[in-house]
């Protein structure tokens, strides 16, 4: 992996280790942020891109701790943060880079919010569809923000996407917080907003699955974790020591 270039944005590679070795250093998340942004002279959005991959080495691994994988969600219930995933499958679809964070959740690069959701709903609907149909889950509740305008025309058409699944599409004001009361109720959470993730016990990848399931001819992914081993293995060269964590 060369430069991480989307369209303007160019984050130097070592950004992304430098956020990570000070927050598995301990430093606060805010002040290791503004740190290595001010150091290489990161863009507000680059920041944003940069924060959303980067976590410290025991938050990525109690994350990955939580991830199951599909087989596990056989005849499961299953609760899909719906913007926050299909945003992302969104953004591979149009070939905008997405990666595999330090945290094992994959999340994309176009930072869009759910307009653009909205607006491709019926192809996103489909690959939505087509996923839950290859994993099987015994019943799936979709949650999506109600506040984003044509939201519930949204929700609509998922329905329809959906007939013969066993899955409810659900509107509300109280997106997150609907989705932390599902997982805490024994449904596996699809999402990778981090507040969500921290809250819940399992944890499934659905937008990474259906990207290597459905897109994986035109999506561009970049695995965070082996450029971090690869930069920290370099780092180890330059003061010839061994390959312990940062």
């Amino acid at each position: 992996m060369g430069g991480v270039r989307i369209s303007q944005l160019d984050i130097p590679l070592d950004a992304f280790y430098d956020l990570f070795f000070l927050l598995t250093r301990g430093y606060p998340r805010g002040e290791a942020l503004e740190l290595v942004k001010r150091k290489y002279g990161l863009s507000r959005r680059e920041a944003i891109l940069l924060a959303r991959c980067i976590h410290s080495e025991n938050v990525s691994k109690l994350v990955k701790n939580k991830l199951v994988i599909p087989r596990d969600l056989f005849n499961a219930k299953l609760v899909v943060d719906g913007f926050n995933q299909l945003a992302t499958i969104y953004a591979a679809l149009m070939g905008v880079p997405v990666f595999v964070c330090s945290d094992g959740l994959t999340r994309d690069a176009l930072l869009s919010g759910p307009r653009l959701v909205i607006e491709n709903i019926r192809t996103l609907a489909g690959i939505l569809a087509d996923v839950l149909r290859a994993i099987k889950p015994g019943k799936v509740v979709i949650v999506l923000d109600s506040q984003p305008s044509h939201s519930g025309d949204a929700a609509a058409f998922l329905r329809r996407s959906l007939n013969g699944l066993n899955a409810l599409v659900e509107v509300s004001r109280t997106a997150d917080k609907r989705v932390i009361e599902y997982a805490l109720a024994g449904y596996v959470a699809a999402s990778s907003d981090i507040a969500i993730v921290m809250k819940v016990g399992k944890v499934f990848d659905l937008a990474g699955f259906a990207i290597r399931k459905t897109l994986s001819q035109r999506a561009k992914v970049n695995i965070i974790p082996q450029l971090l081993e690869t930069l920290h293995s370099r780092w180890c060269v330059k003061r010839g020591g061994g390959k312990k964590g940062p």
